[in-house]
């Protein structure tokens, strides 16, 4: 029931006896994973800029406008979904769980490791709190161009980002994606303190 212009929308089912299919709209660029860390498949900044927009455009429907708040579970960039003009459409709402009276959800850890907040590890809990830090770590791979390795591997994308910006927001270019040739520097920056607030501990 759930309408946003950011959200992949179910078209309709059919059940046969133990075989269920579900029909989504079509989405010709398919997910926003096969364009991160790829020099075959390129987003310009203004594509990445846009896909950052809407996908944070849907997880405030999500969690603030659509009535009882929803936590997605699993944020990440196979289940970005992109339509023909490069909109972002967030899908798999098959970990997804409604929010009670604001009270966090106590299940099974779900989600995909590299995408999960710390926290959840230990409290089993997901809240709209590790929807963000998975948003965080979207963000990270589509300004760097490239996959991070999971927060507790040598070298991770989050500890090489965080190392830079420590030196300076201006140092944090370092990590940028290489295709993008420097351009639109001060929305690139911005795009990575955002992404880094989002990863805060």
């Amino acid at each position: 029931r759930l309408r946003h212009k950011n959200l992949l929308q179910l078209q309709g089912w059919c059940h046969d006896q133990d075989q269920l299919l579900l029909g989504y709209e079509y989405m010709p660029y398919g997910s926003l994973d096969r364009f991160i860390g790829k020099d075959t498949t390129f987003l310009d900044w203004a594509t990445r800029y846009k896909v950052l927009l809407g996908l944070a455009s849907e997880l405030v429907y999500l969690h603030e406008e659509c009535g009882n708040p929803v936590v997605h579970r699993d944020v990440k960039p196979n289940n970005v979904m992109l339509d023909s003009k490069y909109n972002a459409h967030l899908g798999d709402f098959g970990l997804a769980r409604l929010l009670q009276n604001e009270a966090s959800v106590t299940t099974r850890i779900a989600g995909t490791p590299g995408y999960l907040a710390p926290e959840v590890s230990f409290t089993g809990k997901s809240t709209p709190e590790s929807d963000v830090y998975s948003f965080g770590m979207v963000v990270l791979e589509v300004v760097c161009g490239k996959r991070s390795k999971g927060i507790m591997d040598a070298k991770s994308l989050v500890d090489s980002v965080w190392t830079l910006y420590e030196k300076g927001v201006d140092a944090v270019l370092d990590c940028v994606d290489r295709l993008l040739e420097r351009k639109f520097v001060e929305e690139v920056k911005r795009s990575l303190v955002v992404g880094l607030a989002c990863l805060h501990p």
